[in-house]
C-alpha cells in the first residue's frame, strides 16, 4: 500500500473552501468513479478499485490524506500532482 498526505494554507472563506474541495471530489468522480461524501468539515472520497481519500477542511489548512490500494498504486503520481495542482490553482 501506499499513501501521500498533502497540507495547504488557505486565506478562503468556509463556504466557498468547502465548495472548492467538492469540485475537486467531482472531478475526481468523473475522471476515476468512485463516491464521496461529507461529514461534518470532511469529505472522503471512495474509490473500490482502491484509493480512499479524505480532505478535512480547517480554518486556514486543508489537509488530504490519501490511500493506494496495490494496483492503484501506479497511479499515486499522477493523482498526486493532480489534487497539488487543484488546490494550487483553488485554494491561493
Amino acid at each position: 500500500m501506499s499513501n501521500i498526505s498533502i497540507s495547504k494554507k488557505h486565506g478562503m472563506q468556509h463556504e466557498q473552501l468547502l465548495s472548492e474541495v467538492e469540485q475537486l471530489a467531482l472531478q475526481l468522480v468523473k475522471k476515476y468513479g468512485g463516491d464521496y461524501r461529507w461529514k461534518g468539515n470532511e469529505l472522503t472520497y471512495n474509490y473500490s478499485g482502491g484509493v480512499t481519500a479524505c480532505v478535512h477542511c480547517a480554518q486556514d489548512n486543508v489537509r488530504v490524506y490519501v490511500k493506494f490500494g496495490m494496483l492503484m498504486s501506479m497511479l499515486k503520481g499522477p493523482i498526486t500532482r493532480e489534487i497539488e495542482d487543484y488546490l494550487d490553482r483553488h485554494l491561493s
